[in-house]
């Protein structure tokens, strides 16, 4: 089963961005432009794991979110990686402040302490947007996509509210995301 977990949103930007998304996903045929419902803040990706890994993801899951408060989250500037001039993937950046740091750590530590799968790069929270297509694209029209970016309208905040370990089932476009734990913060 592939994997991943991620922050579980109330006012997330889903509707906000929407017609962003739409409008990208017609006008650039090398995007693969995320459906504004797999829209989601990820905190770990676990790639594919068995079902007594999922069972440990999902308790990980829990343990990181015991004891925490909900927090409001601030939507930043967007961006490319690896970089604006051979974007590869589109993405709008957040802040979190502490809790977001703070809850990931805890949540690669419980995930780890399971013997489940870590990533080693810096931790670098955002909302994936689109992802350039694999293919022959030129300059010209990288700086149209990038110029595209610049034009995502302003999201509102965000509350954090759970952490959800979710299933990514692929095999067609786009991807079906399925909760399977989700932990709730609590005040």
């Amino acid at each position: 089963m592939r994997c991943f977990a991620a922050l579980g949103l109330e006012d997330g930007p889903t509707e906000a961005l929407r017609p962003w998304l739409d409008g990208a996903r017609a006008e650039f045929a090398e995007l693969a432009v995320t459906p504004a419902e797999n829209l989601h803040l990820t905190l770990a990706f676990l790639g594919e794991i068995d079902a007594g890994q999922v069972e440990s993801a999902g308790a990980a899951v829990q343990a990181a979110a015991q004891g925490r408060a909900p927090w409001r989250l601030r939507w930043t500037v967007p961006g490319a990686f690896p970089s604006a001039s051979r974007p590869g993937v589109l993405w709008l950046g957040v802040d979190g402040g502490e809790a977001l740091l703070e809850v990931h750590t805890a949540l690669a530590e419980a995930l780890a302490s399971a013997g489940l799968p870590v990533e080693d790069r810096a931790f670098r929270p955002h909302l994936t947007l689109a992802r350039v297509r694999r293919g022959e694209i030129n300059r010209e029209r990288y700086r149209e996509i990038v110029a595209h970016l610049k034009t995502l309208p302003e999201v509102g905040p965000s509350r954090a509210v759970a952490l959800v370990l979710f299933e990514s089932r692929l095999g067609g476009e786009p991807a079906v995301h399925v909760p399977l734990v989700m932990a709730q913060l609590a005040d």
